[in-house]
């Protein structure tokens, strides 16, 4: 199966809207709210039961297929996230949330829930500068979502309160739509069997996403673009129609709409269209030079009247050049004191913190970019002063793991992308070439700018994982290819004893032991989830 069926898709995006509606629904019946957490875990659980056994049934009749086996996979994953936000309030491990307080007053609160509030209750875009009140700077796709959905929920009659709590289920579904979506980039890039399972399994089940999935921000919402974007533009490298391009200057153009910094997905997608606009330059046919520069010129106009809009609104009204608003040097967060090495070189082993996995405010405590990068991908900016027993030691068991199954995730995705660049070249295969320097480039941009990120805006908050969630992607098309970066179908046959033999079977040794840690890596993180009365 190299492309879903329609109809699989319709059944997954089905199962996803089911998942959201109920938990919408759920988040309404107060005993709900006065049941013990582990009771909810506990019907997560029996919920789950049958999946599993569902799975070995179909296994031992011989009727279990790829289809089913994803199936389950998205299945688990959204009653998972459906669990974590029944568990997680509206103010729960929010970042820059603000508050609210009703469509009764004409007040303007601060932060992402004040924003939202602003044009529940004013039906309107901000009518000031957008620097003066904190969270209004962002572009306003998110916002104007969830402000359109809290009119909804009101007008068919859920109060107030509730249907704040609600703004948790936007973030559900577009989480949802980022498995979906990730699901349908590793089919395009040719994934199946075990090896596609764990990519998947590792968006399905990493942590980061989990709680996005219940953050009330716009970082969900601009990581699904951008998954967007990656899948619009594979679907572009082979089929160069205008109808795909179009597609591409839809998602980077939303995309920034919802987040600036989604412009960065520009940078890979320019590369190939150079590739491509220099082989159309080869081809000496004036016809095909016209129709491309018909089609960039389309593009740039979809993409950059919808990406741009924002910033020229902005520009025009209030005068001012697009930025973020930033702390103070006296916050406690700040890390400029230190040296860029300090900040984005390579961590001294007692920089890790490994004794206590957690990420505190104070950038004295911690200010290295990558240390404070991976400890916010598995706990975001949690700061537990009280942890002991089975949640420290699997927290400080989990934490070193997951660094190593990081790296080597990155170390084989990077590899992979070499070898099928140079296999292309010489096989002549232009698309499959293109493809891997798309990738290849993209995941490396995502990390630069991230880190440029940290230094223009030295504060601890500046290196959360959730601003590269989108890697995610890269990582798990890495640990989905089931390929060798030997292995040549064209090539003769090696002799077990030559060197190219020996490099295949211990890069093979790899491929596999870094899934093997994907997989505990996973395990460990969700049984700290469901037993950290934290959650």
């Amino acid at each position: 199966m190299t492309n879903l069926q329609s109809k699989n898709i319709r059944s997954i995006l089905f199962t996803i809207t089911a998942f959201c509606m109920a938990a919408a629904l759920l988040q309404g019946i107060p005993m709900l709210s006065r049941l013990p957490r582990n009771a909810i875990w506990l019907g997560t659980l029996l919920l789950f039961l049958p999946v599993p056994l569902t799975l070995f049934f179909l296994h031992r009749t011989g009727k279990l297929t790829e289809e089913k086996i994803l199936y389950a996979i998205l299945f688990s994953g959204m009653l998972f996230r459906c669990c974590y936000v029944l568990l997680s309030g509206l103010y729960d491990r929010q970042h820059d949330e603000g508050v609210y307080t009703g469509i009764a007053d004409r007040q303007a609160n601060p932060g992402h829930i004040g924003y939202i509030e602003y044009i529940y209750k004013f039906r309107r875009l901000p009518d000031f500068n957008p620097y003066q009140l904190f969270s209004y700077y962002h572009p306003p796709l998110h916002y104007i979502l969830s402000g359109l959905w809290l009119i909804f929920l009101t007008g068919i009659g859920m109060p107030e309160d509730l249907a704040f709590e609600n703004l948790q289920i936007l973030p559900l579904f577009y989480s949802g739509l980022f498995m979906l979506l990730t699901l349908l980039i590793l089919k395009k890039l040719g994934a199946h069997g075990k090896p596609f399972y764990t990519g998947l399994l590792l968006v399905v089940f990493h942590p980061a996403l989990t709680i996005l999935s219940g953050s009330v921000n716009n970082d969900m919402l601009s990581a699904l673009l951008l998954a967007s974007c990656i899948y619009a533009s594979l679907c572009w490298i082979r089929e160069k129609t205008l109808k795909n391009l179009i597609f591409i200057a839809l998602s980077i153009g939303f995309g920034m709409l919802c987040k600036i910094n989604a412009a960065i997905i520009a940078l890979p997608i320019g590369l190939i269209f150079l590739l491509d606009f220099i082989q159309t330059i080869r081809q000496k046919k004036r016809q095909n030079l016209l129709l491309a520069l018909r089609h960039y010129t389309l593009f740039g106009l979809v993409a950059g009247s919808i990406g741009l809009s924002w910033i020229i609104r902005n520009l025009i009204l209030f005068h001012v050049k697009p930025g973020i608003s930033s702390a103070t040097e006296a916050s406690v967060m700040y890390t400029g004191n230190y040296s860029i090495w300090a900040r984005i070189g390579l961590p001294a082993f007692a920089d890790w913190h490994f004794s206590f996995p957690f990420h505190p405010l104070s950038g004295d405590a911690i200010h290295n970019t990558w240390v404070i990068m991976f400890q916010t991908s598995l706990f975001t900016e949690v700061y537990p002063t009280e942890l002991s027993g089975l949640p420290l030691i699997l927290c400080q068991a989990v934490y070193p793991l997951a660094i190593l199954a990081a790296l080597c995730s990155a170390v084989l995705f990077l590899v992979l992308q070499c070898r099928k660049y140079i296999l292309a070249k010489k096989q002549l295969r232009q698309p499959a070439a293109h493809e891997a320097l798309f990738l290849f480039f993209g995941y490396l941009i995502f990390l630069s700018s991230f880190a440029a990120f940290s230094l223009k805006y030295p504060y601890t908050c500046s290196s959360d994982f959730r601003y590269i969630v989108i890697c995610l992607v890269y990582i798990a098309i890495g640990l989905s290819d089931g390929s060798c970066p030997h292995s040549d179908s064209h090539a003769a046959p090696a002799s077990p004893g030559n060197s190219s033999s020996a490099c295949q079977k211990v890069f093979s040794i790899f491929q596999h032991a870094t899934r093997v840690l994907v997989w505990i890596t996973l395990f460990l993180t969700t049984m700290i989830y469901m037993i950290w009365e934290q959650w």
